[in-house]
Formats: C-alpha cells, sequence, structure tokens
C-alpha cells in the first residue's frame, strides 16, 4: 500500500465511494495535492467541498487543513535522520530496547500463562515472524496457529473462543486487513496482543496490550525501507521472558 492508504486504512471501510476516491486520488497525485486549495481538488475529483470535508472527519481528522498538514508532512517523515544506515539501525535498536520495559514483558508472560490456544495473526512481510513465533511456542507446547490467508483472517472472530489469545503482527500498525479483524474481535470477550513498529499506531490502540519497536520510517525509490528486524527482537524477548517464567515454575 501507499504512503497516505497506510497512514489511514483502518478508516477506509467507513468511506463512501466519492470519498474512497477522492483519498485515491490523493494516493496518486500527492505532489500535486500537496498544493491543492479545498476548491481545487473538488474540481479535480469532480465532487462537492463537502464530501472532502467529510471524508477528512471519518479519517478522524478535524477538517481539510489538518489532512493538508500530514500530506505536506509526508516526505519529511519518511527521511532518514542518518545517512549512514548502520548508524539508522544501530540507533533504531537502542531506542527500542531502551523504551522497554519489564513490566511489559510481564504482562504479556500473563496473557500467555492464562491462553488455553494462541493465534498469530500476520500477512505480507510479517507472515515470516507470525510463522517464526508460532513454531517457538509449539517448542513448549503451548498450543498454537498462525494465520495468514485473508479469507480465514475474515472468518477469525467466529473462530475465537473465551480462553483464547489473539496476536496481531504489523509493522506499521495499519495494515488493512489486520486492523479490521482487531477490530472485530475487540467486541467479543477474548485477550489480543499487538506487536508493532509503532506504538501509536490504530493496531496498537485497538488491542487489550500491545509492544513496540521504536523504528524511523524510512522509504526509498518508492520502497518501504523502515527496519523490520525490531519485531524479531521483541519476538526474542517475549518468547525467552516467557520460558524462564515456566521453567521456574516446573
Amino acid at each position: 500500500m501507499g504512503k497516505i492508504i497506510d497512514r489511514f486504512a483502518a478508516y477506509i471501510s467507513e468511506l463512501t465511494y466519492a470519498e474512497k476516491h477522492v483519498l485515491y486520488y490523493v494516493e496518486n497525485n500527492l505532489k500535486t495535492a500537496k498544493q491543492q486549495s479545498l476548491t481545487t481538488m473538488a474540481q479535480a475529483n469532480n465532487v462537492s467541498t463537502t464530501t472532502i470535508i467529510r471524508m477528512c472527519r471519518k479519517l478522524g481528522l478535524e477538517g481539510f487543513s489538518q489532512f493538508k498538514c500530514i500530506l505536506k508532512s509526508m516526505d519529511e517523515e519518511e527521511r532518514p535522520i542518518h545517512d549512514n544506515m548502520l548508524e539508522r539501525y544501530r540507533e533504531d535498536m537502542n531506542h527500542t530496547l531502551s523504551s522497554l520495559q519489564v513490566s511489559k514483558l510481564e504482562s504479556i508472560n500473563e496473557q500467555l500463562s492464562r491462553a488455553n490456544r494462541v493465534t498469530i495473526v500476520a500477512v505480507g512481510l510479517s507472515k515470516m515472524f507470525g510463522e517464526y513465533f508460532s513454531k517457538l511456542l509449539m517448542q513448549v507446547n503451548k498450543s498454537t496457529s498462525y494465520v495468514y490467508e485473508s479469507h480465514i483472517i475474515d472468518l477469525l472472530v467466529n473462530m475465537v473462543q473465551t480462553n483464547d489469545l489473539i496476536i496481531f503482527i504489523s509493522s506499521s500498525g495499519e495494515t488493512k486487513t489486520i486492523v479490521q479483524a482487531a477490530e472485530k474481535i475487540r467486541y467479543k470477550n477474548v485477550d489480543t496482543l499487538a506487536i508493532t513498529n509503532s506504538a501509536g499506531s490504530t493496531l496498537s490502540k485497538i488491542a487489550r496490550n500491545n509492544i513496540s519497536a521504536d523504528v524511523q520510517r524510512i522509504s526509498y525509490a518508492g520502497y518501504d525501507l523502515s527496519a523490520r528486524s525490531t519485531i524479531v527482537v521483541l519476538i526474542d524477548l517475549i518468547f525467552e521472558f516467557y520460558l524462564k517464567k515456566i521453567t521456574k515454575k516446573a
């Protein structure tokens, strides 16, 4: 997905056809959209100014002015602080580890301990993390499965049971399929955990518990180069903490 769609993925399902048309127009014409007034953007999309204002509010914004501010800051947000990529990775990892607290690992351990069954949900590039985490838990005989196919994820809300733990993994925390599944499950009496690279993401806010890395968002030549290795570090920390706790009890 592109920058705009990634940013507002959790809200797209609430938009009308005309509102989605405007949002996709902005996605495909970001440089132009940054410079357009409300009236000009409405004319370019053959919609009313009211449609665009309504779209902005459905995206969780106060209005068109805030939407324009976000558009103008998009490129700035994705420039690396350091041109030296080794320094950037080192900084990401240091920030991530320094921001973590034992109390967070303790709360996740409690979730894992009381769960009869764990289901890990991950798609796209995060799919490998879901498989990796599930195999770690299987090694210690924790009933675990991972789900990555969209049609199964859509049915997940009807498959979960009260004592399950659903773990959602998404680097951005805005992946549409994952966010929508988490939204549906939040109304069930089921424990959830989000593992992301963005503490302020929609997914982190929806899940009952969350753990996140502190990673710079980087794009180059249209590719998202934001570090994902931190997700593996978070998983390793969670598993080691859990393993030590269950072996002590044994």
